[in-house]
């Protein structure tokens, strides 16, 4: 089914515009539901793609991630995440919270990493990351690759080192260990952010 004809079953609301898609968003039974389309046609390939990688992570269990509904030809379907983006919040925090939600992001490029996913976009998570409550939730995987391991926290690292977390040395050398020990590279950062 194409988006054309997905649009005439449904009242679809425009939720948001980004540089490569729309966000609509419709609600059925007392849920509400977003639809993701690519603003270029030359872009359905990067949908899809999108689409394959949560559909993957899905089966994999993993609930910070959106949860796919449908897939269509030209768009796909995923409960709704209620949230703020990690950008509009993080001036209000206090050093204390920053550092948890830090922790929170750096686990979950730590669970893609070992399952083989690579977001690339982890060097500025601001606006693809949304927070509810404790929770983070990742979005926007179309520039992902699967078959990519232990590349998301080396980026995350370079994050770190530019909000000052970090200093460069230091991120550099936990970077080069990282694919020889995920785990235990993983942990020391989490101790850092402490």
């Amino acid at each position: 089914m194409r988006f054309e004809e997905f649009k005439k079953l449904k009242r679809l609301e425009k939720f948001a515009e980004g540089y490569r898609g729309v966000i609509y968003t419709y609600t059925e039974n007392g849920r509400r539901y977003a639809v993701k389309v690519p603003s270029e046609e030359k872009l359905i390939k990067t949908f899809q793609k999108e689409a394959k990688i949560l559909d993957f992570l899905n089966r994999k269990g993993v609930k910070f991630v959106p949860q796919l509904t449908f897939v269509g030809e030209d768009f796909f379907v995923y409960r709704f995440i209620e949230g703020i983006p990690f950008k509009k919040i993080q001036k209000g925090l206090d050093e204390k919270q920053k550092r948890y939600y830090l922790r929170k992001i750096l686990l979950s490029a730590y669970i893609l990493d070992c399952l083989g996913v690579f977001k690339d976009e982890f060097q500025r998570p601001f606006t693809n990351v949304l927070v509810n409550g404790k929770k983070v939730f990742l979005l926007d995987f179309e520039r992902g690759l699967l078959n990519k391991k232990w590349k998301n926290v080396p980026q995350y690292l370079q994050f770190l080192t530019a909000v000052g977390v970090l200093d460069r040395e230091t991120a550099i050398s936990l970077g080069r260990e990282y694919k020889k020990n995920p785990k235990g590279v993983v942990k020391r950062i989490l101790s850092l952010l402490r």
